[in-house]
């Protein structure tokens, strides 16, 4: 019988009971006569502060109970108790015997609770059985990351847990190396095998390679050879048997296709454990061929030089704080491509398998990293020192082997930013990348420096020695901000004063004299900005050209990538930061932390584009057109002569109500009219709040519901406002927006839409002297009244002309006929 699980967290009930005073212990809450009934409901995996609404930031223990029942099948089976993640110390009890205990937040790690494995008759085959898991979050001296963080320290169960059950003899870790070579690929493949039998067993290994259609390319068996019982013992005579054994093998894959961000091909690889003939265990993973090296002082992906575009990400949403969040994580992913991408740097500890899995199936390269965050050596005292030490290997080959066989993954990081004016440090650090280089010799290994600038101030640095690779980071843009402060300086019409491309494009150039050998990657830049602010430290607009000056200075051809801080805006100790005015969540983002874009992100798609070559996104694709056709946009350059339609008789329109702080009061209705009008595409519940919900109070005045005679609601219009829309062009301002014109189906053809255009553009004209409005090309009843009102098709986006002549071929208007004659380039 081959392995099975059972998982403990869907749609399962835990119970949870926070222990600030530590007395849950010495209570018996890890026993089954303790009474939890008034304990609070929760589902695993969640964080402490999603737990009760009063642990918000909450540092302490907290304890989480659940009842389950195993199958009476798995009596004679090994069954283990797995945990995905648990930040960040865990303790387990399984009917109130202590099964274990574990240390490292974000690293998988699972219990062995059968009968015979445990000593005891642990579980109840007749009956509900009880774990109890006391988790904490306190920061301690001596661990990793220990007492620095810059991330809130969630604590929690934080990721899947399950029971497990396979043969007593049984794979216990699969291993790959996946090598292009001359006519295909070589596949080296090492299986931990372990015997926990009452009897010895002959073990045999059985790899099958398969490829997308799931025939066989490639195969290898290992010779077969006799395991100890699991108590070990047996003699030989070539000495003592072992109840474990790693069997290696390996097969040639012929004209293996290579992974890649065009093309991330992956293949199927089964691994089988069989004994007399029957299979008793198998596992199945994904592994693609692709090489990532060192040549000529450059980043060599598949043979070729590379350039990494890409941004750091936290493993954060708004929905599930620091648990796991699939979905969130693999959009995040599609986005950053999106944006012209290859590379995302996943800080600053491990993240879910899952969002490795995205990135091998999307083609994103990885940087892999520790949490060993600003270490300070010896300053924690010398035995804290060794013993931050110890954890940090202990985490690494942790975190290698469970990640080794993803073959987005093309650097381990063994470090982030620690104090390498501290010669421990540095020697830290160099043992951690020997170590990484020994575990897996197919990647390469660095060390994330601040401490890289090479000047009479750094006498000590850089420290670049071992590292295949040289990542640094720095912020010069933003130091100098807060420089400019202490000094009392007030920049606010020149917010950006020195030249921070000059300081890359030099400071880089002295490192490269230094290390002329090693490529140099820029693992952190940015800046800050809030969502609509515009001006002044913290406005979009600063954001972005920052980023863009500072990009401008990593173009030499020894710099082999840029990576922005950060992706998404995310939760971190404002204490820590108080450089940012103790400011609960990080501003650094191109994102806001619900995934509302900022400017700079746009400004990144540009860059990044242009870097690698990308041509911009054309809507005439060989994939066809959307449900709704293909995006477009209309702009009416001035907003002078709008013709006067009023309402039909019995019909008028009304501002969106608000009479609360969040002025989303009337969003329901929206959301129930954009339902009712919309024929191509589904509508969810958080549409409206996605799309105004960073400017609530405005929908007072800009967000308008038209009813009928009888006061039912029938129509919606906005007329909104873009800061970006063409913010680069000119003349320079803020362009009025149509937004969301929707009349319920039942209404069409009334002269509804009409009027309403007529008063939204009127009320507009208060504001703005242009506007623009975006729809899609099968829209012909909408695209033929914005005509009527004086929009025309903007026809600068690629692709764009071609767009519009599908829509002539279908609506000759005047307008059409008069712009798209002058530019006919089908």
């Amino acid at each position: 019988m081959q392995r099975t699980s059972i998982d403990l967290c869907q749609d399962a009930v835990w119970r949870f009971q926070p222990d600030p005073a530590w007395e849950g212990e010495q209570a018996g809450y890890h026993t089954l006569e303790y009474e939890d009934v008034y304990w609070r409901h929760v589902q695993v995996p969640i964080d402490f502060d999603s737990c009760h609404p009063a642990l918000e930031t909450y540092e302490g223990a907290g304890w989480f109970r659940r009842a389950f029942t195993v199958p009476a099948d798995w009596r004679e089976r090994r069954i283990t108790l797995h945990f995905e993640g648990v930040n960040y110390h865990a303790k387990v009890w399984v009917n109130g015997y202590e099964v274990g205990a574990h240390p490292d937040g974000f690293l998988p790690f699972n219990f062995p609770i059968d009968n015979v494995s445990f000593g005891n008759d642990i579980l109840n085959f007749d009956g509900e059985n009880l774990i109890a898991v006391r988790v904490d979050n306190i920061r301690r001296p001596g661990e990793v990351p220990g007492l620095q963080r810059g991330w809130r320290t969630f604590g929690g169960i934080l990721r899947e847990v399950s029971l497990m059950a396979t043969d007593p003899l049984y794979l216990e870790h699969i291993a790959t190396k996946a090598l292009p070579v001359d006519g295909g690929g070589h596949l080296s493949v090492r299986a931990r095998v372990h015997n926990t039998r009452a009897t010895s067993a002959v073990a045999d290994i059985m790899v099958f390679v398969r490829d997308v259609h799931q025939q066989v390319v490639a195969q290898a068996n290992a010779t077969p050879r006799l395991l100890a019982a699991g108590s070990g013992g047996l003699k030989q005579s070539a000495g003592l048997l072992q109840s474990a054994f790693t069997y290696e093998l390996s097969c040639f894959v012929p004209d293996a296709q290579l992974w890649c961000l065009k093309q991330p091909y992956l293949y199927t690889v089964e691994v089988e454990l069989r004994v007399a003939g029957e299979i008793v265990d198998t596992h199945i993973l994904h592994i693609g061929f692709r090489s990532i090296e060192v040549k000529d002082g450059q980043l060599w992906f598949n043979g070729e030089p590379i350039y990494l575009t890409g941004f750091n990400r936290h493993e954060d949403s708004v929905r599930h704080n620091m648990c796991a969040d699939e979905q969130t994580a693999r959009s995040d992913l599609v986005a950053m491509v999106d944006a012209g991408a290859n590379f995302v740097r996943l800080c600053h500890y491990p993240h879910h398998p899952a969002e490795l899995k995205a990135c091998d199936v999307l083609g994103i390269m990885v940087m892999a990293e520790i949490p060993l965050y600003w270490w300070d050596g010896l300053q924690e005292g010398e035995e804290a020192c060794t013993q931050k030490l110890e954890a940090a290997k202990r985490q690494l080959q942790k975190l290698i082997k469970r990640d080794c066989n993803h073959p987005s993954i093309i650097f381990w990081s063994v470090s982030n930013e620690t104090d390498e004016t501290r010669p421990e440090v540095v020697a830290g650090n160099t043992e951690l990348v020997k170590l990484a280089q020994q575990l897996d010799p197919t990647r390469l290994a660095t060390h994330v420096s601040n401490h890289w600038q090479i000047d009479a101030s750094r006498p000590s640095s850089p420290h670049f020695d071992m590292d295949d690779v040289i990542s640094v980071n720095a912020y010069p843009s933003w130091e100098e901000r807060i420089n400019q402060r202490s000094a009392g300086v007030c920049r606010e019409s020149d917010p950006v004063q020195s030249d921070p491309t000059e300081f890359w494009r030099t400071g880089l150039a002295k490192l490269h004299a230094r290390y002329p050998d090693k490529p140099i990657l820029v693992t952190e830049f940015g800046y800050t900005s809030f969502q609509g602010v515009m001006g002044g430290a913290f406005g979009e607009d600063t954001h972005a050209e920052v980023l863009e000056r500072e990009f401008a200075g990593m173009d030499a051809p020894y710099v082999c990538g840029a990576t922005v801080w950060c992706w998404a805006d995310h939760p971190w100790p404002p204490a820590t930061f108080a450089f940012c005015n103790h400011l609960g969540i990080s501003p650094y983002g191109v994102l806001t932390r619900d995934r509302r874009y900022r400017r700079p992100y746009w400004t990144m798609h540009r860059l990044f584009h242009e870097k690698l070559g990308i041509p911009g996104k054309v809507p005439v694709s060989k994939s066809g057109p959307s449900a709704a056709g293909y995006a477009v946009t209309m702009i009416r350059t001035d907003l002078n002569t709008i013709p006067n339609i009023p309402f039909p008789e019995g019909f008028k329109i009304r501002s969106m109500r608000s009479t609360t702080p969040t002025g989303l009061d009337d969003a329901g209705l929206w959301v129930d009219i954009e339902r009712d009008s919309e024929p191509y595409y589904p509508i969810g519940d958080s549409l409206f709040h996605n799309q105004f919900g960073t400017d609530p109070q405005a929908t007072q005045w800009r967000c308008y519901i038209v009813t009928d005679d009888k006061e039912r609601s029938v129509g919606t219009i906005s007329a909104w406002y873009n800061q970006d829309f063409k913010a680069n062009g000119q003349p320079p301002g803020i362009w009025g927006q149509i937004h969301w014109v929707a009349v319920r189906q039942t209404y069409w053809g009334r002269g509804i839409g009409k009027a309403m255009l007529s008063y939204a553009l009127t009320r507009m004209a208060q504001w703005h002297d242009r506007a623009f409005l975006s729809t899609q090309t099968y829209r012909l009843p909408a695209i033929k009244l914005y005509l009527d009102f004086g929009f025309v098709p903007d026809l600068t986006p690629p692709g764009a002309v071609e767009a519009w002549y599908t829509v002539y071929e279908k609506l000759k208007h005047p307008a059409l006929t008069r712009l798209l004659a002058v530019d006919r380039r089908r």
